[in-house]
């Protein structure tokens, strides 16, 4: 029978001590030589033929080492269960030789989760900050709506380019009588203002008519990529081939029409209204939930397993990577993130998956549960916030291995639900800096 001890190395780590009788061993051993026997060929025998004797001088460090691992991998999950303890990850495994006639053994050191017993989450003093949606919001979102619909046309032949214009111009530039390779474009599309080309470059241009041609002077940047040109006068010979100007639509009930789906303007602000209120609603709801996470965490210490917040900080790291590739960037030309990078995302991941942890061990304490009517309602709840049908959405949350993710969320609302019930919460007026238009960008956590 196969022996196995545990020993507390501290709260989230365990060492793990398995010994394998010789009975056992020898039976893997033969076993392995017999499934090589089937397939091995060694030139003077025939397929299946081999020798014992000459398997075991040709693969006795193969099947040895085959055979370590076989066992451990019968073993050691097995045991894990039998002793009714929950592995997060191996941190190393030290497994002595295998030897006919010998036990095997070997020790692992595994990481568990930490026993947490949450004290001190009911009666919490949180803090809501009061948001309302006033007139003034609606209205800057409703100017944001025109900025992004407006048109292109070309500028009035009665005057010359300014700020704010769309521009196709060439751009000579000289130094020290030699051409800029990197500062010679021809049709260089630019929004006058942006600055985009060179520091107070685009000012330079101001007044020009399309057709234009501008000879000017300056200096170049200090930190300018040449180092032998930098700081350097440069001559600019500057030619304007067309010049556009930003038509914003009237707000009107055909500017409403135009955005798709509605009939008047009225329909367009009472749809921005609401879309604000279910935003500021939102940034109360994490607002509220961030304050309980810290609340939880400052009144319960308790240590983590190293391997998950490792994960949290891959997990962060995926994500960044996955923003930047939504706006076209390839992944490709990503450097790998560096060791700083994980260092200074860490106490982040740390603060993620104590939240994590908490919050499911208060589930267990009040025998919280989501069982599959709720995870079915969550389903169909998300479907319609993002528009799709709930089959289909169902199908891409199993062919994902994300249904117990979704669980796993819809678990945690119930328990901020169970604290927040039983909290004390106070409104507050917001900061200054805060009596705007709520924003998309809620807080992370």
């Amino acid at each position: 029978m196969t022996n196995i001890q545990v020993e507390d190395l501290s709260d989230v780590k365990k060492k793990v001590t398995v010994e394998v009788p010789q009975d056992k061993v020898l039976e893997l051993l033969d076993s392995q030589y017999r499934d090589l026997k089937k397939t091995v060929q060694i030139k003077g025998f025939r397929k299946g033929k081999v020798p014992l004797e000459i398997l075991r001088s040709y693969f006795k460090t193969q099947v040895e080492a085959d055979t370590a691992k076989k066992i451990i991998e019968d073993t050691l999950e097995s045991g894990l269960e039998e002793k009714k303890i929950v592995m997060v990850s191996v941190v190393k495994i030290d497994p002595d030789a295998v030897e006919a006639g010998k036990p095997f053994k070997y020790t692992a050191e595994i990481e568990v989760p930490p026993s947490i017993e949450v004290r001190d989450y009911t009666g919490l003093k949180l803090k809501k900050t009061r948001r309302e949606v006033g007139e003034k919001q609606v209205e800057e979102r409703l100017q944001s709506l025109r900025e992004r619909n407006a048109r292109l046309s070309p500028i009035p032949e009665s005057r010359g380019v300014k700020e704010g214009d769309h521009l196709v111009v060439d751009v000579k530039a000289e130094a020290e009588g030699n051409v800029i390779p990197a500062l010679t474009v021809t049709d260089y599309h630019m929004e006058l203002g942006r600055n985009f080309y060179l520091p107070d470059f685009d000012s330079k241009l101001v007044g020009l008519k399309p057709d234009e041609t501008k000879q000017i002077s300056m200096e170049l940047p200090s930190d300018f990529p040449r180092k032998n040109l930098a700081g350097k006068a440069a001559s600019f010979e500057l030619t304007v081939k067309e010049a556009k100007e930003r038509i914003l639509p009237d707000l009107d009930d055909d500017f409403a029409k135009d955005l798709g789906e509605f009939e008047s303007l009225e329909q367009v602000r009472a749809e921005i209204t609401e879309d604000l209120r279910k935003l500021a609603e939102s940034q109360s709801k994490k607002e509220i939930e961030n304050q309980i996470v810290d609340l939880l965490i400052e009144k319960n210490a308790f240590e983590v397993p190293e391997s998950m917040v490792e994960n949290q900080v891959d997990h962060f790291l995926n994500q960044s990577i996955q923003s930047l590739v939504s706006r076209g960037i390839d992944p490709k030309r990503l450097p790998a993130p560096s060791e700083a990078q994980r260092e200074q995302i860490r106490p982040s991941a740390v603060r993620t998956v104590k939240g994590g942890l908490v919050m499911r061990a208060i589930a267990e304490q009040e025998k919280i549960e989501v069982n599959d009517e709720e995870l079915q309602a969550g389903i169909e709840e998300r479907a319609g916030e993002i528009g799709l049908s709930v089959d289909y959405l169902k199908d891409q949350l199993e062919s994902n291995n994300m249904l117990e993710e979704l669980r796993a969320s819809l678990l945690q609302d119930k328990v901020y639900k169970l604290i927040q019930e039983a909290a004390e919460i106070t409104e507050q007026e917001p900061p200054s800096e805060s009596e705007k238009a709520p924003t998309d960008e809620t807080e992370k956590e």
